[in-house]
């Protein structure tokens, strides 16, 4: 993998990012469905990736996964803080090579993968799926492991 293409691709992925959302705004209204990127926008994403992905072939529907994860990473961003980032320095990094948010919690380092989240609605089409993602990337629960420690 050529490091300096991968980043080539990802600043003309922002670059183009407001033609995408605007787009995406447009193709929404002419469902009735508003977006303003609120958090309401999450179950109206569903519900309009639906009605467009409906008869699409798989490179269709992977294009326009991209064009909704778009929205639902400006969502988190504008909601919750942070910026886009190409994560390129550890290749065993599950988003390697894919347009993250980071720095939108106080964990460091944690990214939101927008991506991932609409392949995973794309493939199940379980209503919730998107809050459920932004609802626990967000407001994290630690994992009590006091149990598995074993007595001396």
């Amino acid at each position: 993998m050529n490091k300096t293409e991968a980043q080539d691709k990802f600043e003309e992925f922002l670059m183009i990012m407001d033609d995408q959302l605007e787009a995406l705004k447009d193709e929404a209204a002419k469902r009735d469905i508003q977006l303003d990127s609120s958090l309401a926008d999450l179950e109206r994403l569903e519900r309009l990736f639906d009605l467009m992905s409906e008869g699409l072939d798989t490179d269709a529907k992977a294009s326009l996964v991209v064009t909704f994860a778009r929205h639902l990473g400006e969502i988190v961003r504008l909601r919750f803080g942070g910026t886009w980032h190409l994560p390129l320095s550890d290749e065993k990094n599950i988003n390697f090579n894919a347009p993250v948010i980071v720095g939108h919690t106080p964990i460091a380092g944690l990214e939101f993968a927008p991506l991932s989240v609409m392949r995973a609605y794309a493939l199940r089409r379980k209503p919730g799926t998107l809050r459920r993602a932004v609802e626990a990337d967000i407001h994290i629960k630690p994992v009590d492991l006091s149990g598995l420690i074993e007595p001396e």
